[in-house]
């Protein structure tokens, strides 16, 4: 397993899923339409650039530790292969798991925005944690605020996030996308999303 990298002065530990400034997007010019305009391609399309559902990945270079991590954006690749495989988002190694579920630490909702239930049925593009980078993100993390952790005893694989693309490849907004929908030829996935069931709402670790 990797070893947590670090930045900086204060040698800040960053997240195996974290983007580095020095990780190229690559497709620029390689993304393309199906004949008949309707489907995304990369006119250099090899095994890998889809998932099994068909949907189509943003290509990023991997260099983990080149230039400087963007905390607030995520290796399409690191992050669908943690969400995937129940790998720690902070250090890729096994996440958390008891009884009651992996362990997932979540930004607390806003009065407004906490629905009741929370966070049963709750999408989510952060993988989960171990239990020593649990308490490492309660420390470096500003983004989590005071973080909720919940055990989920059936995390779901629901879809993907990114974006759809319209006529002349005119990129549309960023959205989630269930697997099997109608829009999935169009669209261009950078993180996998798992929808949270049968949640517990557990103390720090």
């Amino acid at each position: 397993m990797p070893e947590i990298l670090t930045w900086g002065p204060n040698r800040l530990p960053v997240p195996y899923v974290a983007k580095w400034s020095g990780e190229e997007v690559l497709a620029g010019g390689a993304l393309g339409l199906r004949p008949g305009g309707w489907g995304l391609v990369y006119r250099d399309e090899a095994a890998g650039d889809r998932d099994r559902h068909g949907v189509l990945w943003a290509r990023v270079g991997h260099a983990p530790g080149s230039g400087r991590p963007d905390f607030r954006v995520m290796h399409p690749a690191r992050q669908r292969h943690a969400m995937q495989h129940r790998l720690c988002q902070v250090c890729a190694r096994p996440a958390d798991r008891n009884g009651k579920g992996w362990l997932f630490a979540l930004r607390r909702p806003d009065a407004a925005d906490a629905l009741p239930g929370w966070p049963e049925g709750l999408l989510s593009t952060k993988p989960p944690v171990c239990a020593p980078c649990a308490r490492l993100a309660t420390e470096h993390c500003p983004h989590l605020g005071e973080p909720v952790f919940v055990r989920v005893r059936k995390p779901r694989v629901w879809g993907v996030f990114g974006g759809a693309f319209g006529p002349g490849l005119t990129p549309g907004p960023d959205d989630y996308l269930p697997y099997g929908h109608p829009a999935t030829p169009t669209f261009l996935a950078n993180q996998l999303v798992t929808e949270l069931t049968r949640c517990t709402l557990t103390p720090a670790p």
